[in-house]
């Protein structure tokens, strides 16, 4: 009897086991893409099913046994547990063997203080969690855990980690792009009883995604003269990392990648790592047929972005095009017959099924210099372009696929797009004394250049690219993110001793300018960075040519 037993479970458990690793295609491919082990210190398997219900790896699965194990009734919870809907409190564990709290387990009892009065508790291996850098792919990761505000029963309060105490916060999961992080501490009630309590991180960049496109700088119709035997037929394309963050780097990814495909054949592709951004020119060559009248080509961009950090998975996109080319003289309307519009029309619902959301291809920011656009400088000691408060500058972008508009923004800190007395003053108010021409007709329409979600003006527009200017002055009482000689000045409280060495170092996190470009097929995000150096006009005199990578036109 014992031995049958024996036999029994042992069967069960490789079913189990095999079964438990019967992933699907996609979970199959992310993991043997990421090098993710299918175990756990203590042999417990990846769970499949624990990922996609919360984005997070766990091993083993809730109906293991653990030792304090609950389960709550949940309207729309997330588990079945054959006669109820709810959640488990524990999901399993992480790679190193610790148990993964769930944060959607509902709290006993809700205190009527807020989670920034809580007395918490210290937590034996609280600072061990924090200190142990194979959780993490990035420090960046880190500084955003420890910094960012916590969540609980989707409230944001103002409270961090690193204010709580690393003694008393046991970290669980890292956040990552995609992926929210938790945290999970104990706090004391009146009676001086422990409870449990668990608190998320929103993930880094959770709006990322990857965006392809193509353009066909000759148009996407073509005819064949009967001289001709075959077309050469141009195509541009890429993809572009979109809607990211201050925490989402190009440091982070590990491949950005694009692909042709011309009737479901491999024509292209490009990739590369540690970018945002990949792009390529192609060409593709039909001959002539005399099988048939027009050809339509079925070209479709796949692109694909994997970040470093395992339980994002993969971003994709695919973006589809038609190519017409006519041999001989094009039909007229009234000469189609019914198989070739019927035959157009099923390609259309096939490859247009809804039209593709606006992509920003290009940014280029240049300043004004004797009247004319140049390139900004770049800083030797940061490698990035920067600027000076009272400058003028042009932003220019293009965009493909149908768009309405496009309009700026800029994040965090918001003097570098606020007019003030010292910008009217020295652009409005001395040049109207001396009877100069100003660069805006009236206040007003300066004014009005400020607002804090400005559109940008439509410049040029063809078939494939849509140009968008936007012309303002820095205004000049925006903070500066570089050391420069007047911040150095005021430091030193000296003009004639500072520490030439801090010239350019970085004072602050450089202004991130924010593109939102929106069409029928919605609403698409990208952002840029920009430095800004000192006030314009106190630098007449001075050669930077020593601190800047491009200044061979002079200042």
């Amino acid at each position: 009897m014992k031995k049958i037993n024996f036999f029994i479970l042992l069967i069960i458990s490789i079913l189990m086991c095999s079964n438990s690793l019967a992933y699907s295609e996609e979970f199959n491919f992310m993991i043997s893409t990421m090098q993710i082990p299918t175990t756990n210190i203590h042999g417990r398997l990846l769970n499949e099913e624990v990922y996609k219900k919360y984005s997070l790896l766990v091993y083993g699965s809730p109906n293991d046994g653990y030792l304090g194990q609950r389960w709550k009734n949940v309207e729309k919870g997330t588990w079945n547990n054959g006669s109820n809907i709810g959640e488990f409190w524990i999901l399993g564990e992480n790679s190193d063997g610790y148990e993964v709290h769930n944060h959607r387990f509902p709290v006993d009892i809700e205190p009527p203080t807020s989670p920034e009065t809580w007395r918490y508790a210290i937590i034996s291996d609280a600072k061990e969690s924090w200190q142990d850098q194979s959780k993490y792919m990035d420090d960046i990761q880190k500084e955003y855990m420890l910094n960012s505000k916590l969540t609980r029963n989707d409230v944001l309060y103002n409270l961090t980690s690193n204010q709580i105490g690393l003694d008393k916060v046991r970290l669980e999961n890292y956040a990552t792009w995609k992926t929210k992080g938790t945290v999970y501490t104990q706090r004391y009630d009146k009676q001086n009883k422990k409870w449990a309590a668990n608190f998320m991180v929103p993930a880094m960049a959770a709006d990322s995604k990857i965006l392809g496109y193509a353009i066909f700088p000759n148009g996407t119709t073509f005819e064949l003269s009967n001289e001709e035997n075959s077309v050469t037929i141009p195509i541009k394309y890429g993809a572009d990392a979109l809607d990211l963050t201050e925490y989402a780097k190009k440091e982070h990814v590990r491949e950005i990648k694009s692909q042709l495909y011309i009737n479901n054949q491999l024509i292209d592709e490009v990739s590369g790592a540690e970018i945002l951004s990949v792009k390529n020119d192609a060409s593709y060559i039909v001959s002539k047929t005399y099988d048939n009248e027009v050809a339509v080509l079925n070209v479709s961009i796949k692109s694909t972005l994997y970040t470093k950090f395992t339980t994002d998975g993969v971003l994709t996109d695919v973006q589809n095009y038609t190519v017409t080319i006519y041999f001989g003289e094009p039909p007229q309307k009234e000469q189609l017959d019914d198989t070739y519009l019927r035959a157009v029309m099923d390609e259309t619902e096939v490859t247009n099924e809804m039209i593709p959301p606006p992509l920003i291809t290009d940014i280029k920011i240049t300043r004004m210099k004797n009247g004319e656009f140049v390139d900004l400088l770049v800083a030797k000691k940061t490698n990035q372009e920067f600027i000076c408060a009272g400058q003028t500058i042009k932003i220019e972008i293009q965009v493909i696929n149908p768009v309405d508009f496009v309009k700026i923004t800029y994040a965090g800190d918001t003097s570098i797009f606020t007019f003030d007395e010292a910008t009217k003053k020295a652009e409005w108010d001395e040049p109207k004394s001396r009877g100069k021409k100003t660069f805006y007709n009236t206040l007003n329409d300066f004014r009005n250049v400020y607002r804090t979600t400005s559109k940008m003006t439509l410049e040029n527009y063809s078939d494939s690219i849509t140009t968008f200017t936007y012309l303002y002055i820095v205004p000049y009482g925006t903070k500066q993110t570089l050391n420069s000689w007047a911040t150095l000045r005021d430091q030193s409280q000296n003009a004639f001793d500072i520490n030439e060495k801090q010239l350019f170092t970085r004072i602050r996190k450089p202004y991130e300018i924010v593109f939102k470009a929106t069409g029928f097929g919605g609403t698409t995000t990208k952002r840029t960075n920009l430095d800004v150096f000192e006030r314009w006009d106190t630098l007449y005199n001075r050669n930077i040519s020593k601190y800047v990578v491009n200044d061979r036109l002079g200042w």
